[in-house]
């Protein structure tokens, strides 16, 4: 099992708020963000962020806010994030993220479950009023509304009304009342990140500072970011890369991050060699977008020096060549993990950044079961489920202590869900999420299995298997792909490449062109999405198989 050799970081002793404090000091007035939407900016020095800090904090304990309260934020990319977060963290507060696709039902469960003592949000953003979707799903708590993503940073105009007031009127609430003293300490729940929901209603996973912060600090540290880099991130703030990955990766390594209002490839095509980026983040299905979209060109890239990315060997190798990224780094974590469990560095050999997760972060460890009730093993190439145990695992599922004992053992090892193997350096090899299996005629077939074979055919540039109900087989897999520009679909080709290299139950049954992922705001694919439309569309290309 995997243990670090030299002492842990200093950083895992400190708050989110402490470390903000000794990040102002070091480096004042140089800019932590570059926030960028449609026709507006916004930058925060390290200064400004400590100022802003201390008057949310000082304007939220002024309507009551206590350590332990929920605070929850509903609101795109803006400088509100890190704000508020570190705001939270200096009342010993718990910031709670909310998905902006959230509808009326999910926001009504989240919600309910974390009673928040204030929602900070966008009043209106695009097509969504927000406070009337807030207000549907019965939440009557204080309410400080933005009315554009991009936030003040000083107080403006009075101290405003009880139960709704500005963002700028709760900063003059705090400017009028003294900063309180930093409450929230290293080991003490701060942020209440809820699942993203693929496939139900999410759970939310209590993590602690300490786990945030060195996660964070051990990615840097891998990927070697310093305060000379120029950061973008592709994560959404609600998610746990933007939350934690995003924000954190400021109050640790410090460079200068650069924020979009929302992710989309265009947003990459003009922020990353607008600010000379020489470090970005990417799941799969966003840099399979960006390659195919008429837009692209190799030459936006050219700062990029280092990145991570998620996907398949064939994918990272496109990513490296066409984006003149020499290693791109890959990791395995989940939101229960604070995101990072292991990473690669980047002096790995191509054989190992290519194909693995790269090792565990120093002081957790990371072991595979390979069935139900055996035992935890780190011998070399035996499959089984991923477990992890030490100081990144969640706290447990925020009033959910049934799912927390179901996740987490008597021996602290918190059970993933997903299926993979290491070798002799401890370096993760990903197989498959165990929930996503297909069973044809009572068979399991790995939707990750299938999804490799197609993705190495010519011309692909991604794709997604789920499982079709069939009256025969009870289920039968079918892909999804989108192709690279100029190349022709031909379903029966790609039917064909699977029945020659695999056995007839595992072939997929339908193929379908996809010309738009439908996915998460963090880039993953929203499969279920896929099974719906199978559902309301029939009439597609049918592979004759098995």
């Amino acid at each position: 099992m995997t243990s670090p050799t030299a002492p842990l970081s200093a950083i895992l002793d400190q708050s989110w708020a402490e470390a903000l404090e000794v990040a102002s000091r070091r480096h004042g007035d140089r800019v932590a963000f570059h926030f960028d939407g449609a026709g507006w900016h916004q930058a925060l020095t390290f200064a400004e962020w400590r100022e802003a800090s201390h008057r949310v904090a000082a304007g939220l304990a002024a309507l009551g806010v206590r350590a332990g309260d929920r605070v929850a934020a509903l609101a795109p990319g803006s400088a509100m994030w890190p704000i508020l977060q570190t705001a939270c963290s200096h009342l010993g507060a718990i910031i709670v993220p909310i998905n902006t696709r959230y509808r009326e039902d999910e926001l009504r469960f989240v919600l309910a479950r974390a009673e928040p003592a204030v929602i900070v949000l966008i009043g209106r953003y695009h097509v969504t009023d927000y406070v009337e979707l807030v207000a549907a799903a019965g939440a009557v708590p204080e309410l400080v509304t933005i009315d554009a993503p991009g936030v003040a940073l000083e107080p403006a105009g009075g101290p405003g009304g009880r139960g709704r007031r500005t963002w700028a009127e709760l900063l003059a609430l705090g400017a009028a009342a003294p900063t309180p003293p930093i409450a929230g300490r290293a080991t003490d729940a701060v942020l209440l990140q809820f699942t993203s929901g693929t496939s139900a209603f999410p759970k939310g996973a209590l993590l602690s500072s300490r786990a945030t912060l060195g996660a964070t600090w051990y990615l840097a540290e891998r990927m070697e970011v310093t305060s000379d880099d120029v950061y973008f991130s592709t994560q959404p703030m609600y998610h746990v890369g933007g939350s934690v990955a995003t924000t954190l990766m400021a109050l640790g390594a410090a460079p200068t991050m650069i924020v979009p209002e929302r992710y989309s490839p265009e947003a990459v095509f003009e922020l990353v060699p607008k600010y000379g980026c020489t470090v970005r983040t990417g799941q799969a299905a966003m840099y399979a977008m960006e390659l195919a979209h008429p837009g692209y060109r190799r030459e936006f890239f050219t700062t990029l020096t280092k990145a991570w990315s998620g996907g398949t060997p064939e994918l990272r190798r496109i990513i490296s060549r066409e984006m003149g990224v020499p290693v791109m780094t890959t990791i395995y974590g989940l939101t229960e993990t604070a995101g990072t469990t292991t990473i690669n560095a980047l002096d790995d050999p191509e054989e190992v950044w290519l194909h693995s997760c790269g090792r565990a972060i120093p002081g957790v460890e990371v072991a595979v079961r390979s069935e139900p009730g055996a035992p935890v093993v780190t011998t070399p190439g035996v499959e089984g489920e991923i477990v992890v145990r030490g100081w990144s695992v969640m706290l447990g599922y925020f009033r959910d202590d049934a799912a927390t004992a179901q996740a987490i053992d008597a021996d602290g090892w918190f059970h993933t869900g997903d299926i993979g193997r290491l070798d002799h350096a401890g370096n993760l090899f990903f197989v498959d999420r165990i929930k996503d299996m297909i069973k044809p005629g009572g068979e399991n077939v790995s939707a990750a299995e299938v999804e490799r074979i197609i993705r190495a055919i010519d011309g692909i540039a991604e794709v997604a298997v789920v499982g079709r109900p069939d009256e025969r087989l009870g289920q039968v897999p079918v892909a999804f792909v989108s192709l690279h520009p100029g190349r022709a679909f031909d379903p029966g080709a790609i039917v064909g490449h699977c029945a020659a290299v695999m056995a007839s139950f595992k072939v997929p049954r339908e193929v379908h062109l996809v010309e738009s992922w439908p996915m998460t705001e963090s880039g993953k694919i929203l499969k279920r999405e896929l099974t719906a439309r199978l559902a309301q569309n029939r009439a597609s290309v049918v592979g004759p198989t098995g």
